[in-house]
């Protein structure tokens, strides 16, 4: 009697594991953009009416497992920016690769609900902020850049003063915020060029942060913090490619005007351009108007106190490059209308290159050099050429 009931307990294991081993089809392919040929990342592909599913890697490539009894369903295959194909399984052939180009989807809002694209929008803009410390350097670094600073009052001849600054920034983009960039990055003033003194605390330091802080992706704030996409109008103004790259370009414009939405203590309006890459989802550049009823004469990230610039309009550029593989700031173009305190129209621009990038020899710097102590080299200057931007 014990003998037969050990028969049958294992026949039963044996009935369970065949049936949970029961075949499957395994397809193997890729996931190209149509007229790009690029490999597409994080592409949802599920099997109708189940739950059953995976996703695209980084390179467009996935790997699925079909159970038998769903052969006879359709595969469906989605991605932001693009159209949905849906296929039966069994065109298919298993054991061979499958090419699978998608479609791009071009959102124009005549023909899409507002609604409904802003959501699409949303998505993107808050996958490229989740994946900033994927695809940006997120170790510490060196930089060096060329730093350049205009400024013309009432229409006089523009004075110019250009610097050579090293900068450390000791966590890269691994936990982008503007407290964490503020808190690990520090520079100094190697060289100098001036016709006057004009590196002071009020004009030199400060304008040199102002400008740092509109690298947006090293700050993961205003258009790039998910938390605030809600308050923002979004619009596609294009699908296109620039430098080799697939990029969707979005448009924005908060409709909530305050230091967070803006990086401004007094907005009056914030509106901008960003370029995200489809394929990784990299913001690649990104353009800011900014107007203000006044800012602090050491930032518009400063409260104003008694002395205060007024009435500024403000246009900012920063793009980003490629080195090693991740993404880091390239440039920043910044230009500045506004009325000073003694009543005088000013012009201010300032210009951030950078000139070369370190991962690997990286040297420390303790703090941010806000006064120049750097001599002026002449024969540094004679043979130094502008790169272009």
């Amino acid at each position: 009697m014990k003998q037969y009931l050990f028969i049958t307990i294992i026949s039963l294991l044996f009935n369970i594991i065949g049936s949970a081993q029961s075949p499957t089809t395994v397809l193997k392919g890729k996931i190209i953009d149509q007229e790009t040929k690029e490999g597409i990342a994080f592409v949802s592909i599920g099997i109708e009416g189940t739950y059953s599913g995976t996703a695209t890697n980084p390179d467009g490539n996935f790997e699925l497992k079909i159970p038998e009894e769903h052969l006879s369903k359709n595969l469906y295959f989605s991605a932001i920016g693009y159209k949905n194909i849906s296929q039966s399984i069994t065109s298919f052939s298993s054991g061979q690769d499958i090419l699978i180009a998608l479609i791009p989807q071009s959102y124009d809002i005549a023909a899409v609900e507002v609604a409904a694209e802003s959501k699409v929008l949303q998505r993107i803009l808050r996958t490229a902020a989740e994946r900033i410390s994927r695809n940006y350097i997120s170790t510490p670094t060196n930089l060096r850049l060329y730093y350049e600073q205009r400024k013309s009052v009432n229409n006089a001849a523009s004075k110019t003063a250009k610097a050579i600054v090293d900068l450390y920034d000791a966590k890269g983009y691994a936990h982008p915020s503007w407290k964490d960039a503020f808190k690990n990055r520090s520079y100094r003033i190697t060289e100098t060029q001036t016709p006057d003194p004009l590196f002071s605390f009020n004009e030199g330091a400060a304008n040199l942060d102002e400008i740092l802080e509109m690298d947006l992706a090293r700050l993961s704030n205003t258009i790039l913090n998910p938390k605030l996409l809600n308050d923002f109008r979004l619009k596609m103004e294009a699908q296109t490619r620039i430098n080799e790259d697939s990029v969707w370009i979005i448009l924005y414009d908060a409709t909530k005007l305050d230091l967070a939405h803006t990086g401004s203590f007094y907005p009056t309006s914030f509106k901008g351009k960003i370029y995200i890459s489809k394929t990784n989802y990299a913001v690649l550049r990104n353009e800011i108007n900014l107007t203000e009823t006044k800012a602090s004469l050491q930032g518009r990230s400063l409260a104003a106190k008694n002395r205060t610039n007024l009435n500024l309009q403000t246009n900012i550029t920063a793009g980003y490059k490629k080195s090693n593989g991740k993404y880091i700031l390239a440039l920043i173009d910044a230009e500045k209308q506004y009325t000073s305190p003694d009543k005088q129209s000013v012009y201010e621009s300032g210009k951030i290159i950078i000139l070369s990038v370190e991962t690997k020899n990286i040297k420390p710097i303790d703090n941010r050099n806000y006064f120049v102590q750097a001599k002026r080299n002449d024969a540094f200057w004679q043979n130094f050429v502008v790169p272009a931007n």
